[in-house]
């Protein structure tokens, strides 16, 4: 494809969908990332697009709170990768035993956890109200929320008042999505989820991420915590081999679907 066809393919997906990754370029496009991210430079240079993490999107759609600004919409991070993302889901529910407190964030991956989740009777503490609002509907679980403040584009709950919103609450499992992974690290980026997604780990006894192959050897801009604190990983068959191998080697379980 062309410089100007991939560019005039960059723009309609922002159009489309406010804010486009790499990724989703990539597959759109077929181009190697070190080029689409030309595109982006070129394109930003240009006064036509914004660079934030992990895309872009227009320059009125750039968001003003500390810790919202940078998160892609929630309909929008639903669509990529989603039938890899309902395998991942469809897996994490087969590790959950009826009876139990966990923790769920609001990534789109754990999202699509809920629609194997309505046979179960469970305490699920939640940031995503997304989460919540379909389980409240859907099944007989216990849902409990944190304090805060409802994003509409992200339906996170994010809140700066309290350093620890679950610290009245124990879990067996916290289950959580990730921007990154790697031989030492699990990452994300806006702060106001990293703070919310350190206190859900504190809080619980064994920690399993959900994760497509496009998240491992990616680096977000905030460490969340070491990857040793994971005891499990689920992911799909194109995850890089040598990474989870070694990965594997540190003594944490990796589950390719």
């Amino acid at each position: 494809m062309l410089e100007r066809q991939r560019k005039e393919t960059i723009l309609r997906l922002v159009d489309l969908h406010r804010f486009t990754s790499v990724h989703e370029v990539v597959e759109a496009t077929g181009a190697s990332e070190s080029t689409i991210r030309r595109d982006f430079i070129d394109l930003e240079n240009e006064k036509q697009l914004l660079r934030v993490r992990g895309g872009v999107q227009r320059h009125s759609d750039a968001g003003s709170e500390e810790g919202f600004s940078n998160v892609p919409s929630f309909d929008l991070r639903t669509t990529i990768n989603q039938e890899k993302k309902r395998r991942i889901a469809k897996e994490a529910v087969s590790f959950i035993k009826d009876g139990e407190t966990i923790f769920i964030d609001g990534g789109t991956t754990t999202f699509l956890m809920v629609e194997f989740l309505s046979s179960f009777t469970l305490t699920v503490v939640t940031n995503s109200f997304a989460v919540a609002s379909h389980l409240l509907n859907h099944s007989n679980c216990t849902i409990i929320l944190p304090e805060g403040i409802v994003d509409p584009e992200s339906q996170l709950i994010m809140s700066n008042l309290a350093p620890d919103p679950f610290q009245n609450y124990a879990a067996s499992k916290a289950i959580m999505g990730i921007q990154g992974i790697t031989e030492t690290s699990l990452t994300n980026s806006a702060p106001l989820i990293i703070q919310s997604e350190r206190a859900m780990i504190s809080h619980s006894q064994e920690l399993i991420i959900l994760a497509d192959d496009s998240k491992f050897g990616h680096v977000g801009s905030m460490t969340l915590c070491s990857v040793e604190r994971a005891s499990r990983i689920i992911t799909t068959k194109e995850a890089d081999p040598e990474l989870t191998a070694r990965l594997s080697d540190k003594g944490i379980e990796i589950i390719k679907i």
